[in-house]
């Protein structure tokens, strides 16, 4: 493993990757810095953000390098259903580790800050007890940014080096 190669919009997914790269040894870049530091074709593991599902980034690294896991950084607590439905939304047969990030409204920005507002308005109209946690994080932000979540993925990488 040569690499952690990441993309990050707000700040979590770049927080997993510094813990993941001190947790292994392995170094950790921005996919943009990635492009400049790790040679093409090598074996790296790639962390990005969720947004509608989609993994940012993840296309332009399959391009560059040999993605060896991937790791998605969601708003959604971490599931073995929000695995499933990023894993085929991404249409991954590479292992997958989720981990559930959070939200900073004051980082959000354009597109991404307009479709949040629309799904925060979409539950909150539906008012269901279910999404009462969720319409909460909308409105107020969250971190839940843990080494916890990082645990398999390190076991795995460790397997690797």
């Amino acid at each position: 493993m040569k690499a952690i190669v990441y993309e990050s919009n707000t700040g979590f997914t770049e927080r997993y990757a510094k813990i993941l790269s001190e947790k292994t040894g392995v170094p950790a870049y921005p996919l943009a810095e990635a492009k400049k530091q790790v040679a093409r074709d090598e074996e790296i593991v790639f962390l990005g953000w969720v947004f509608a599902n989609k993994i940012q980034g993840l296309d332009k690294a399959k391009k560059l390098w040999n993605v060896a896991a991937t790791g998605a950084v969601g708003m959604n607590p971490r599931s073995d259903e929000n695995t499933k439905i990023v894993r085929e939304a991404n249409k991954l047969e590479i292992p997958l580790f989720y981990m559930w990030g959070g939200l900073d409204n004051s980082k959000l920005k354009g597109i991404n800050k307009m479709m949040l507002g629309l799904v925060r308005d979409s539950l909150i109209k539906e008012n269901k007890p279910e999404y009462a946690d969720a319409i909460k994080v909308f409105k107020e932000g969250g971190d839940f940014v843990s080494e916890e979540y990082l645990q398999e993925l390190i076991a795995f990488m460790l397997m690797k080096i």
